[in-house]
């Protein structure tokens, strides 16, 4: 399995106090079946975290790693995503145990800048129809978009971005955080999972041409 950063700006981690990753979202991504045929990414929630094991629960009724296979955890913190390179010391049902890495890395996750834009676009989270959305801003790695109803982090959907321009319009995401506002509304923040080299090229120079536009 491959074991590349989602960015390029990683650096070891400095000290963790890893009891503030108990709790949180995360994902974890491996090889189903421990074979080289089919990289799988699912949600889970971080149980428990010491110096020698951290306990995930997976979500719902996601694959499950193999004992002693490779995994990748991404567990995204305040400012930045910690990701930790590691392998499988246990399965019991729903729940994972990892070796904890010597060196985990944090990957600043604000390499690509937030452009701010006002679209509207439509989210279909899984067995749910479209929903409505305002995005307020967008980047190569993500979005934000304003929501009536929260949905909570974790959860998988389809972005339409076909106010971009985009073709196709559609791209994968996971819900990282989602966030109240005085106004009874949600600010929700957005990962893309599956942007083709196509679509990632489209809106680089479509981002790029809103910065050098200002009425764009």
């Amino acid at each position: 399995m491959s074991q590349q950063p989602l960015a390029t700006d990683v650096v070891p981690a400095p000290e963790i106090n890893l009891r503030q990753i108990v709790g949180l979202q995360a994902h974890l991504q491996f090889m189903e079946g421990g074979s080289s045929s089919r990289l799988v990414t699912v949600s889970c929630t971080t149980i428990k975290a010491d110096r020698n094991e951290l306990t995930l629960e997976i979500a719902g009724s996601a694959p499950l790693p193999v004992l002693d296979g490779a995994v990748v955890l991404d567990i995204t913190l305040e400012t930045a995503l910690l990701q930790c390179y590691t392998t499988v010391r246990a399965v019991h049902g729903r729940l994972v145990k990892l070796r904890t890495p010597a060196r985990p890395h944090i990957v600043q996750r604000r390499r690509f800048q937030r452009v701010p834009l006002f679209l509207s676009v439509t989210l279909r989270p899984e067995a749910a129809g479209e929903i409505p959305s305002q995005l307020i801003n967008l980047s190569l790695d993500g979005a934000a978009c304003v929501m009536v109803e929260p949905l909570p982090p974790g959860t998988s959907l389809v972005i339409n971005l076909a106010a971009t321009g985009l073709h196709p319009p559609t791209v994968t995401a996971s819900v990282m955080r989602c966030t109240p506002t005085p106004n009874q509304l949600w600010v929700m923040g957005l990962q893309f999972l599956s942007l083709t080299p196509d679509q990632r090229l489209y809106l680089g120079k479509y981002l790029s041409s809103c910065q050098s536009d200002p009425t764009e």
